[in-house]
């Protein structure tokens, strides 16, 4: 098998072989790149979550301070770099869904730049190892936008492995290395996961030659971010990790939902599954048969390391029991195994073994096509309902093109929580409202609103409590039962209608998201609380109000 790998040069394949001039190469890749562009450009979307950081975004702007609710300080993002990214040109551009489309659009050129930047390869290995997977992964395209941070995450990993090939051996190859993770930490921490394994293996291999000051220097950003986020949130990471993970539920519940989750994936995304399954495990093979990497022996055993990490990382996905949105963790795995596959691919690769390879991506792209014929007589196929959705599809009203024939742009999102949102504007105002869908209904809505979100994604509190047991399983959308005096306290600052206990607790994080930053008390609060010294009071109060 590994024989077909090696190049041959037998007159019948020569002629057969086309044979294309630099010049006539690079025309090609920039057809496929302008190509790539256009369309991701053209299917630009956001999510309806998307919304919830373009509040904190809005609140910001006119000078509340990172904040979803301005009496509060709550990190309800969980991608800072991508947050941070958008606030100057914001201050700039005040239209929040023309800047993130364009921001995607940005990020993701740049990590298809980065990764073509990365190797040099024959042109035809190019369209058919990165172009043609890249456009017909639905879960890396459906999420070159989004308005959530994957566009950004390519890029980062991207620059990773640019750096990993590129600059290895160079002087200030630790601080890029480390430079690089840090910032894929900052815009989103848990995709870490993926690094680990290969900053791992550098180390060990490397013992002796590791520069440890430029390992800090190149730490700083997600060093400096860290820091921030406790002096300012008072807590370390977002507030959606106490609301996700910290429920309640049983183990099973999430595990169950990864099931569907990836069974989903591998049906409607048959091409990018079989992607991650066989080219990282073949580089993991081959690595334990050759001992060296397919690519010029540029270091030892770097291709299996950067395929544990890609696999280290679905465990993860599997763990945490997915997403609602159909694709969106299995996105940045997907990218790295087509950047994994790309890079490494000998460059002398015979063409008929391209073509192969082609034709096979191809066929991966035609499967969800019949299976979705198939799926149309069979119930019980992909269990997905309530469970998962094709975001792209269902926020399509959100997209930056309402036609292309003229091309007209929409000026905002256009799907009905919008509407829910500026209902809620005409109201009322400084009355705390609880809200469900906590997206696009609470950045219309405006910052003079103060909203109660049963979900507890951008509730500090309710993040805290356990989830309610009557409710259906929907993962990241776990409902809280709001605490009796909870709307009264927030209203008007008193607890005194709300449980004793709770009240205590909830009067030490109110200091910490509400009292003044510097205050020392509120900084000994901060310790204090991190280190559950607290606790007894939510325990007393849930030993007596089962959710």
């Amino acid at each position: 098998m590994l024989k077909l790998l090696r190049p041959i040069d037998s007159p019948h394949f020569q002629r057969w072989a086309p044979k294309l001039g630099s010049l006539a190469s690079d025309i090609i890749v920039a057809a496929g790149f302008l190509w790539l562009v256009v369309h991701i450009f053209l299917t630009s979307w956001a999510s309806e979550d998307a919304y919830i950081t373009y509040r904190v975004i809005d609140n910001f702007d006119k000078g509340y301070g990172l904040r979803w609710n301005i009496h509060e300080r709550v990190q309800v993002y969980t991608h800072p770099l991508w947050t941070l990214l958008h606030l100057p040109v914001y201050a700039i551009w005040k239209n929040v869904f023309h800047v993130s489309m364009a921001l995607s659009v940005i990020c993701s050129a740049a990590a298809i730049i980065l990764v073509l930047c990365t190797t040099k390869k024959p042109v035809w290995i190019t369209v058919a190892c990165f172009f043609l997977p890249f456009y017909w992964s639905k879960a890396i395209m459906d999420y070159t936008s989004s308005g959530l941070e994957n566009p950004l995450t390519y890029t980062l990993f991207a620059l990773f492995g640019y750096t990993l090939i590129k600059l290895w051996g160079s002087k200030f190859f630790w601080f890029w290395c480390s430079f690089s993770v840090a910032l894929a930490l900052t815009n989103r921490l848990d995709t870490g996961i993926i690094y680990i394994p290969t900053l791992a293996w550098l180390v060990i291999q490397r013992w002796r030659e590791v520069r440890w000051e430029q390992i800090f220097a190149g730490a700083l950003p997600i060093i400096g971010w860290l820091c921030f986020s406790l002096l300012y949130y008072g807590f370390i990471f977002p507030n959606t990790k106490y609301a996700k993970l910290n429920t309640g539920m049983d183990f099973w519940l999430y595990f169950n939902q990864a099931v569907h989750y990836t069974k989903y994936f591998l049906t409607i995304d048959s091409m990018s599954a079989i992607i991650l399954i066989l080219v990282p495990s073949g580089l993991v093979v081959y690595a334990f048969i050759k001992r060296e990497t397919p690519a010029n022996q540029i270091m030892p055993w770097l291709p299996a390391s950067i395929a544990l990490g890609i696999y280290y990382y679905c465990f993860y996905i599997i763990y945490i029991g997915g997403d609602y949105m159909a694709g969106r963790f299995w996105a940045l795995p997907v990218f790295a195994a087509i950047w994994l596959g790309y890079v490494f691919i000998p460059a002398k690769t015979r063409h008929d073994i391209v073509f192969t390879i082609a034709c096979a991506i191809f066929i991966g792209h035609l499967i969800p096509k019949y299976l979705e014929d198939i799926r149309q007589n069979c119930q019980t196929c992909v269990v997905a309902k309530q469970r998962l959705l094709d975001a792209a599809w269902t926020f399509r009203h959100n997209r930056l093109v309402k036609q292309q024939y003229p091309l007209t742009f929409r000026k905002e999102g256009e799907y009905m929580f919008a509407n829910d949102g500026r209902k809620i504007a005409e109201e009322e105002r400084n009355t705390a409202k609880p809200m469900y869908f906590i997206g696009m209904g609470a950045f219309y809505a405006g910052p003079s609103v103060p909203l109660i979100d049963e979900l507890g994604l951008a509730d500090p509190l309710l993040a805290r409590l356990p989830a309610t047991s009557r409710q259906n399983f929907y993962i990241a959308h776990f409902k809280r039962l709001i605490p009796i005096g909870y709307n009264h306290a927030i209203n008007t600052g008193s607890t005194e209608r709300m449980d004793p206990s709770l009240a205590q607790y909830y009067e030490k994080l109110r200091l910490i998201t509400s009292g003044p930053i510097f205050d020392i008390e509120r900084l000994k609060t901060i310790i204090l609380f991190n280190l559950g010294t607290y606790d007894h009071w939510k325990e007393d109060y849930l030993s007596r109000n089962k959710p």
